[in-house]
């Protein structure tokens, strides 16, 4: 994945895959990941395993 490419997030909290994210960085233990709604990066590096590409069908787009 690159940066910008708009992907979903696993959240152990609900059990579920949350859309509205993108990456934000690319590091060598996972990605930084920026919630689209606000801009805002999270603040800790997520796990390769808890980032996948978002389907186009619950892909969220937000103007700037």
């Amino acid at each position: 994945m690159h940066e910008g490419e708009p992907v979903e997030v696993y959240t152990a909290y609900v059990d579920d895959w949350v859309s509205g994210f993108e990456i934000a960085a690319v590091t060598s233990a996972g990605y930084r990941v920026r919630r689209q709604s606000d801009g805002s990066v999270l603040p800790t590096e997520t796990d390769v395993r808890d980032v996948r590409p978002a389907s186009p069908a619950r892909r969220l787009v937000f103007a700037p």
